[in-house]
C-alpha cells in the first residue's frame, strides 16, 4: 500500500464532497479484516474486561485499605484506653489481652463482648 493512502489530506481544497470520496478510497483500501466489525467488536469487548478487572482490582485494594486504617485505630483506642488504667497490673493485662491471639469465632456470630464478660464473671 502507499502512504497517501493511509493519511487523510490535509487540505480540503475539494469541499465536503470530496473529503467523502477520500475517506471512503481510504476505507475501501484497507485490508479485508480491519474492515469487518468482529476485529473491533473484540477489541472492545477485551477492553471493557481489562477495565471491570482493573475496577475490581481498585476497589477491593479500597476495601483493604480501609480495613488496615480501621483495624489500627481501633488499637490505637484499645491501647490508649489500657494506658489511662489507674494500676500497672491492669495495664499489663489490658496491653496483654490487646496483644494476644484472636479465638476463632463460629461463622455468623458475633464477636465476644471482653469487658462485659470480664465484669460478669467478677460477679458484677
Amino acid at each position: 500500500m502507499r502512504s497517501d493512502q493511509l493519511r487523510m489530506p490535509r487540505s480540503y481544497a475539494g469541499g465536503a464532497g470530496d473529503l467523502r470520496r477520500q475517506a471512503a478510497a481510504w476505507w475501501a483500501s484497507l485490508p479485508d479484516a480491519l474492515r469487518t466489525p468482529w476485529p473491533m467488536a473484540l477489541a472492545i469487548a477485551t477492553i471493557f474486561a481489562l477495565l471491570i478487572g482493573f475496577h475490581q482490582v481498585v476497589k477491593e485494594s479500597v476495601r483493604q485499605g480501609e480495613l488496615l486504617r480501621m483495624s489500627t485505630a481501633t488499637r490505637a483506642e484499645a491501647v490508649w484506653r489500657c494506658n489511662a488504667l489507674n494500676s500497672v497490673r491492669k495495664r499489663a493485662d489490658c496491653m496483654a489481652q490487646i496483644d494476644a491471639p484472636q479465638h476463632k469465632q463460629a461463622s455468623g456470630a458475633p464477636p465476644p463482648n471482653t469487658a462485659a464478660l470480664r465484669a460478669a464473671q467478677a460477679g458484677g
